[in-house]
């Protein structure tokens, strides 16, 4: 938003001595309103000086050129060769001296030969100092300023100008009169508001002032809670005068006509957007706010373009048919024009959502829509609507007719308890109460100290200051007008990470949080698993908690489950190439519940994923990766978890289902996505998923061992056993037989061969052996061996085939 120096100082007292452009960014940065640009007009326009034309001839060797004398009130008339056709002896102009730069070229005027005349400045265009275009050449001024006044001065534009960026939560600063309130508040003075002559009566029906008679009816007051039809007669819709089109160019906006400009400038001044409807143009002499029906399909708006609409959008009619898109932009249909003698000025709250949503449908961002979708002060609808009026009647020669006035201004703000003594342990700052109080005070809250409370008080925060809600939002008015930069930094932060003070469902899952989060992706990654982390946003069609602030259509709800948002990265993985595909994330999913404190219930789960095939090895061909393979794995979370197989599972499951239980607690479920599903991402093989209740899981403890310092000894076995006995059978054999200095067993081959005999097979193991105590010789390996073929042999009706012995 664009900021006008000038205009600031009616409200707020800002000695330009002391506060010059620097400082008034640095403050409204601070403040938290950033300052992106500064544009000082009397620096832009520096050199550029009002002169006044003495003589003109003809140049003697230019046809086009002229030689003009110009006085620029030194005392010396300058020399300047112009080449515009219009200009003549007598004008009063805007002229360059030598050493100004030009704006929009950004060249220096320097004292040059043209065609024999040495040139000693220039006259200047519009379009030349970036104040307009011109059409007919030089610029004539029609200034009341004697010659040499600085151009800037004279054209009462030696303003600065700030563009401020304004967040979403701070709409009350979208105004001149916003901006004032927080540069007084940093200042402890009061801020003055624009103050209105016109007291008119305030009616909710026709009261008979003038013989214009408006009606007003409202049929959806969900939409528009407060709205205001002021009638103002005998109007003239004639030019404004400079100081009001000075005010309006500065920050950017073109003049109109007096009552076009009156309603941009109040908008500006008080952060109310108003509408003027030509009174004549209304059907019935009646307005109703309503939603559009099934019959109105488009509608044209004031910039000429036809616009489509829908029943959910907002509409301000007449007696037949629409005249505005509530908040949004007006119709042609009722446009002021160079006949309008009688307008209605509208004054309204409309919801800010419904603004909202309206505009992005039509592509429409208007200086009014920007404020309506953000929240504008309710409370402010009637004093903007009387300011509108009194401009009318003090500059267009108009008379303050009927008011019309449905619904009414909303109640008192309710108090915040707020405790001094915690909002400065927040901000690590200490701060004595009757300074906190004076802050608060100075942005607008009403504090009242609470009885038998230390320190505490109850806080109702100002109509126009929406995003103050909580005690927190009190701190941070605080630590803007304390500074930021004069909080000490520091090392260490109390912060209070107490479970049992947020509701249950906001809780973090298990007793141990962060840790169970990272035991259990330490695991999982270890098995092959990629950490997703995808987006909790999602469409509606897949969900049952809706956004009422929605980013888009597909972002438009929260997610009913995390299944669908790993089967698109499985998807992307799959059609890139990758031929095994194991996902985990652990995140939040939530759906309605009644039950809880907003009316949304949000859990959080640990969901595993599973497609393609499975990892390559030598033993055997890939295989599709499927249910079991993901139930087996789950082990690896708590060995003795339980699948029981239950006929019916979730929507996203097939009838191949598992419920997972541990310790007699359910704690999640398993299955086969089903195809339908998947085949909504392209997926076209099985997929296999697990969704289980991270509060549910167990936090493991593990135990530290050292690693041994003591040289480990390697042997190998190959064992001729029966085709049945399978090589898990033979490690446990081997465990058992030699549980000390076994350190680590495992199978490095399978052979077949009609020599080892019928049915029979060779199955090759590697033994490590170590002692935690000593270092092995070579009695202490053999013996383990033995005793490992001794039971071998017991047990499996193995005998040795080879050995063959490494030491490390």
């Amino acid at each position: 938003m664009k900021v006008s120096q000038r205009w600031l100082q009616e409200f707020v007292d800002l000695d330009p001595a002391e506060w010059g452009p620097a400082r008034v960014s640095d403050v409204l940065t601070g403040l938290g309103l950033e300052v992106e640009d500064v544009e000082d007009m009397s620096a832009t326009l520096s050199g550029f000086v009002v002169g006044k034309v003495l003589t003109k001839e003809k140049h003697p060797k230019a046809d086009k050129l002229s030689v003009c004398t110009v006085d620029v009130g030194d005392g010396t008339p300058r020399t300047i060769v112009c080449g515009a056709s219009n200009v003549e002896a007598g004008q009063t102009v805007a002229v360059a001296l030598v050493g100004a730069v030009v704006p929009t070229a950004q060249f220096t005027i320097v004292a040059r030969p043209l065609r024999g005349v040495t040139s000693e400045g220039m006259i200047c265009s519009k379009a030349e100092l970036g104040l307009g275009e011109d059409h007919d050449g030089i610029w004539v001024l029609d200034v009341d300023a004697p010659v040499g006044t600085p151009l800037a001065r004279a054209l009462g534009i030696d303003d600065v100008v700030y563009d401020v960026a304004i967040t979403p939560n701070r709409a009350d600063c979208l105004s001149h009169v916003g901006i004032a309130r927080d540069l007084a508040a940093y200042l402890s003075t009061k801020y003055e508001v624009p103050i209105t002559k016109y007291q008119v009566p305030i009616t909710k029906y026709q009261v008979p002032i003038t013989k214009y008679q408006l009606a007003i009816r409202v049929e959806d007051a969900d939409l528009c809670p407060h709205y205001i039809g002021h009638v103002v007669t005998g109007v003239k819709p004639i030019d404004s005068p400079q100081w009001l089109k000075d005010r309006l160019t500065s920050i950017g906006l073109r003049p109109r006509n007096i009552i076009v400009d009156v309603t941009n400038y109040v908008n500006m001044e008080m952060g109310q957007p108003l509408h003027a409807f030509d009174a004549a143009k209304l059907s019935g002499d009646t307005i109703v706010v309503r939603r559009a029906t099934t019959q109105e399909k488009t509608f044209v708006t004031l910039d000429g373009k036809e616009r489509t609409l829908t029943t959910d959008m907002l509409m301000i009619c007449d007696a037949a048919n629409p005249a505005a898109i509530a908040g949004v932009m007006g119709g042609h249909n009722s446009e002021v024009d160079d006949s309008t003698t009688t307008v209605v000025i509208e004054s309204a709250y409309f919801d800010p959502s419904s603004i909202r949503r309206t505009a992005k449908v039509h592509g429409l961002s208007t200086d009014a829509s920007y404020r309506f979708e953000r929240g504008v002060n309710p409370a402010g609808v009637r004093s903007a609507a009387d300011r509108a009026v009194q401009l009318l009647c003090d500059l267009a020669g108009g008379s303050a007719g009927q008011r019309i006035e449905v619904g009414t201004p909303p109640p008192v703000r309710n108090a915040i308890r707020a405790v001094y003594e915690r909002i400065c342990r927040l901000l690590g700052i200490a701060i004595d109460d009757h300074t906190i109080t004076l802050m608060l005070e100075s942005v607008g809250c009403d504090v009242t100290p609470v009885s038998n409370a230390p320190s505490t008080y109850n806080v109702v925060p100002p109509q126009w200051r929406a995003d103050i809600t909580i005690e927190a939002d009190l701190a941070e008015e605080v630590m803007r007008l304390y500074g930021i930069d004069n909080i000490p930094s520091s090392t260490m932060a109390n912060v209070s990470l107490d479970a049992a003070r947020l509701p249950a469902t906001l809780r973090a899952g298990g007793e141990h949080g962060t840790s169970l989060r990272n035991q259990l992706r330490t695991m999982l990654v270890a098995r092959g698993y990629y950490d997703c982390v995808t987006n909790v946003l999602t469409s509606p069609e897949r969900a049952t908690v809706k956004l009422k602030n929605a980013l888009g259509l597909d972002f438009s709800a929260m997610r009913l489950s995390i299944i669908p948002s790993l089967l698109k990265v499985a998807s992307y993985n799959l059609r890139h190439g990758q031929q095994t595909v194991r996902l985990m994330e652990i995140g939040s999913q939530f759906n309605l519940d009644p039950s809880t404190e907003l009316g949304v219930g949000q859990e959080e789960v640990l969901t595993l994923l599973v497609a393609g095939q499975t990892d390559p090895h030598w033993s055997n061909k890939p295989r599709a990766l499927d249910l079991y393979d993901l139930v087996g794995e789950l082990h690896i979370l708590a060995p003795n978890i339980e699948s029981v197989p239950i006929p019916n599972g979730p929507a996203s499951f097939t009838n191949n289902v598992v419920e997972l239980w541990l310790g007699g607690i359910k704690i999640g479920v398993a299955g086969e996505v089903q195809p339908k599903l998947a085949a909504q991402f392209d997926i076209e093989r099985g997929v296999a998923a697990a969704v289980i209740h991270l509060r549910a899981v167990p936090l493991q403890k593990a135990a530290y061992r050292a690693v041994g310092q003591y040289p480990s000894v390697r042997r190998d076995l190959a064992l001729i056993v029966d085709e049945g006995v399978t090589a898990g059978r033979i490690i446990d054999v081997a465990r058992t037989a030699s549980p000390l200095i076994l350190k680590d067993v495992g199978v490095f081959d399978v052979y077949r061969d009609s020599s080892l005999g019928v049915g029979r097979k060779s199955i090759g193991i590697g033994l490590t052996f170590r002692s935690d105590e000593r270092t092995l010789v070579e009695a202490d390996v053999d013996s383990a061996v033995d005793s490992i073929l001794k039971a071998a042999t017991r047990d499996l009706g193995a005998h040795v085939r080879g050995t063959t012995m490494e030491t490390t």
